[in-house]
C-alpha cells in the first residue's frame, strides 16, 4: 500500500488548470503584478469572462490604470503565456 504524499507528485505532474483556475491564480499576484502602491488604491473585484473588474478608490490611481493598462494586461496575461485577460474595467 502506498502512502498518499507518494502519489501527490505524480497528481500534480498530470494536471493542467483550465482558463477559470488560471485566471484566479493570476488575480491572486495582482499585488505583484502592478505593485504594493498601486494595489493599495486598486482592486481586483471579479471577473466576468476574460474581463477583470477593477475597483479604485483614489482618482490618481485611476489616471494610472488608464495610463498602464496595457501594460498590466501584458504581465498578466505573461503569467500563463496566454491571452486570459482582454481588458480592465472600472466598477
Amino acid at each position: 500500500m502506498k502512502k498518499i504524499e507518494s502519489l501527490i507528485p505524480g497528481v500534480l505532474r498530470n494536471f493542467k488548470p483550465d482558463v477559470h483556475q488560471k485566471r484566479n491564480s493570476v488575480v491572486m499576484m495582482w499585488k505583484e503584478i502592478v505593485g504594493e502602491e498601486l494595489a493599495a488604491f486598486v482592486r481586483p473585484v471579479s471577473l466576468e469572462e476574460s474581463v477583470l473588474l477593477i475597483r479604485i478608490v483614489h482618482p490618481a490611481a485611476s489616471m494610472e490604470i488608464v495610463l498602464r493598462k496595457r501594460e498590466i494586461l501584458l504581465k498578466l496575461n505573461s503569467v500563463w503565456g496566454e491571452e486570459l485577460f482582454t481588458d480592465l474595467k472600472t466598477v
